[in-house]
């Protein structure tokens, strides 16, 4: 077998919750199933049942997200712990064709873990799930004014700038720790690699400083819930899976939805649930789903939004829609809207214009046709945007075996 003796898997926590951990659990198993040595290392207690089952090795730091830390201040910006931990691993486990993969770093791990990787950097991968690497709120948005920032990071323009979801005191303690992120990377000297899960970051990443020979685009995978296209034209229901929380904008289509009558079903949870469920009671508020329940929701929906005010990397959920073949419409703020468009996938519209917004929303709820030209579509052409589970394995293991070459 060609490839990596050992792939050490590095992420906050073993748990599925939240995107980018429930692609790196993903990934080393699939990675396991193929017969692949992998180790995960995690930030938490590292409990989870699959990643064992699969003969995952498992390295816990048994640490706690920043919300539940007493210690949040400090070890949020320089976790000694987890960086002693990984560097005492990669001492005592590191082979020449042993190669290490970092996903989700910032809510327990922190920027530390770039310390104990710089030796192994040019067998080092680091997948950006969003913008921590380089931009001090992780997305390239004010959450204060609600839309996208196009400020350079670490700017002047941006230090001064009251971006922060909840004050300037914690821009601050971001932007502290924006500088150790930055010192601990170095893109310009050390050999990480980064991969982007979405083709549309990459202007991002090389305007913030990561040279574009260091960037591979590797778009992220999406199951097929349903075996068959769904029949959109047929059905009524808008639908929106993710996190309720004020950027993600389901206020915003839960009151567009209401403003013209239109049933919604809203899956996920959130800070923002309890307001929205006492402003919106005639939506549809599920909860969280398992997959399975997303799978019934997907074919009773007519099409799907994506109506984030912050920069949006990807959304699984909706690549998983259009695999379903359900229309899909995004916010200016989504990477995958252009791809959508172009690809007659669905639409872009300003989620912060409420009646243009409505209007769009009043359109595709009244035309049957246009809905199911866009859904034949979808189901024939998600590919393009996102990949085979089978795909994205392959698509990882090329890149670890470039790694080790040029190693």
């Amino acid at each position: 077998m060609t490839g990596p003796s050992r792939i050490v898997i590095i992420n906050d926590t073993a748990s599925t919750r939240g995107g980018a951990a429930k692609l790196a659990v993903l990934l080393a198993m699939k990675l396991a199933e193929r017969g692949r040595a992998v180790t995960f290392f995690a930030g938490d207690d590292g409990e989870n049942a699959e990643l064992k089952d699969k003969g995952v090795e498992i390295v816990a730091l048994g640490g706690r997200a920043l919300l539940n830390s007493r210690s949040a201040i400090v070890d949020g910006i320089y976790n000694r712990k987890a960086a002693a931990r990984l560097k005492d691993y990669i001492e005592q486990s590191d082979g020449a064709d042993t190669v290490f993969h970092v996903h989700a770093w910032s809510q327990i791990l922190s920027p530390s873990i770039f310390d104990a990787l710089r030796p192994v950097a040019a067998r080092c991968a680091i997948t950006a799930h969003d913008f921590f690497l380089m931009c001090p709120n992780g997305i390239y948005s004010n959450y204060q004014k609600s839309k996208q920032c196009d400020l350079k990071p670490m700017s002047a323009s941006c230090l001064l700038s009251n971006c922060d979801k909840r004050n300037y005191v914690h821009k601050m303690w971001r932007v502290a720790r924006q500088y150790v992120v930055n010192a601990k990377t170095d893109f310009r000297h050390a050999p990480f690699s980064v991969l982007a899960i979405q083709s549309g970051m990459i202007p991002l990443l090389t305007s913030s400083g990561i040279p574009e020979a260091r960037l591979t685009t590797i778009a992220n995978p999406a199951p097929q819930l349903v075996d068959a296209r769904v029949r959109a034209e047929d059905n009524k229901e808008i639908l929106y899976v993710g996190r309720l929380e004020s950027e993600k904008g389901p206020a915003l289509l839960a009151a567009a939805a209401h403003a013209i009558g239109a049933p919604l079903r809203i899956i996920g949870d959130g800070a923002d649930e309890d307001a929205a469920r006492r402003a919106y009671p005639d939506a549809i508020f599920q909860g969280w789903a398992s997959q399975a329940e997303i799978a019934e929701a997907l074919t009773r929906a007519r099409f799907f939004v994506m109506p984030s005010l912050c920069t949006e990397p990807f959304g699984l959920a909706a690549a998983e829609a259009l695999r379903a073949g359900l229309p899909v419409l995004t916010s200016t703020s989504c990477l995958i809207g252009d791809d959508v468009k172009q690809l007659e996938m669905g639409d872009i519209v300003d989620v912060a214009e409420p009646r243009a917004f409505q209007r769009v929303l009043a359109a595709w709820m009244a035309d049957d046709a246009a809905i199911q030209s866009m859904s034949v579509s979808a189901f024939e052409n998600a590919q393009q945007i996102a990949k085979t589970e089978d795909e994205w394995v392959d698509d990882h293991l090329a890149h670890y075996q470039r790694m080790l070459g040029a190693a």
